[in-house]
């Protein structure tokens, strides 16, 4: 059965670099926000409503986010409600508009994942809609959103990609080949804009089961074990401080973060997660 699983994705060297540190399934110390991370900051989160973005809304207020901004296509009446509640808890001022001019935080979360089909089997417009919603979608937000961002002190961008642009699952070109734009996308940013000194980062969420994943085929859905609070508080945490030793690179939430930064002379020296040919 798992010869099977292993054929049908194609991991590539997707197990490798899982395996860069301990992996993590839900939040963790190291990485848990207390109140003061985001004090002060702006941030600005797509695809906010549900799933991955809405649990990272609710988590920057945890972290005293002064100001969020919640993007998405369905109602967001739910997540502006916890948002709130969250912030009542930590006192922390909240609006639903960006003020001064200035943005802080970039999160591209908006996602689409289409049912795995062959490209023969594929319905074109099905196809290309994952390139509209993934790349497109993030293209455009970076494009109107960045001068806001540069305006900032902390200048931050987090794309959101997936280990899908790793690996190459049977039916899978339309998401995956979206994934992996979206990690050279990163890379463009980061070096379009580092006289600006912004700070691009792309990051596998992990496994989490949320609406987009009902197209994923069933045979992986055991791979969905992931706590959609993992990626929000990874967010959080690569957001917090300007972190130049990972600008344009890749970072699987999964990771152990505190091993990760433990290791950041080895991957700025080998200049690693970002996509290259070897010879």
């Amino acid at each position: 059965m798992m010869a099977d699983i292993m054929d049908f994705i194609r991991p590539t060297n997707a197990f490798e670099l899982a395996a860069f540190a301990k992996n993590h399934h839900d939040t963790y110390q190291f990485i848990e926000p207390i109140g003061t991370e985001l004090s002060g900051k702006s941030i600005l989160i797509t695809g906010a409503s549900k799933g991955i973005g809405r649990a990272t809304a609710v988590r920057c207020a945890k972290a005293g986010c002064a100001r969020i901004a919640v993007a998405a296509r369905s109602s967001l009446e739910g997540v502006i409600k916890e948002i709130k509640d969250e912030a009542a808890k930590l006192l922390a001022r909240i609006s639903k508009l960006l003020l001064g001019g200035k943005l802080d935080i970039l999160v591209n979360n908006a996602g689409y994942l289409p049912e795995f089909k062959t490209v023969i089997e594929s319905d074109p417009t099905e196809w290309w809609k994952a390139w509209e919603v993934n790349v497109k979608g993030t293209f455009l937000c970076c494009h109107y959103f960045l001068p806001f961002v540069l305006n900032s002190k902390t200048k931050t961008v987090i794309n959101l990609s997936s280990i899908g642009a790793h690996t190459l699952s049977y039916g899978a070109s339309s998401y995956q080949t979206s994934r992996f734009a979206n990690v050279r996308l990163n890379e463009f940013l980061a070096r379009e804009y580092e006289d600006d000194e912004l700070i691009a980062i792309s990051i596998h969420p992990g496994g989490i089961k949320t609406d987009m994943a009902a197209n994923f085929p069933e045979m992986l859905h055991f791979s969905l074990a992931d706590e959609p609070t993992l990626p929000a508080d990874t967010i959080i945490w690569l957001a917090k401080e300007r972190r130049n030793w990972l600008n344009g690179r890749f970072v699987w939430s999964n990771w152990d973060l505190e091993e990760v930064e433990s290791k950041q002379d080895l991957i700025v020296e080998n200049d690693l997660f970002k996509f290259r040919m070897t010879g």
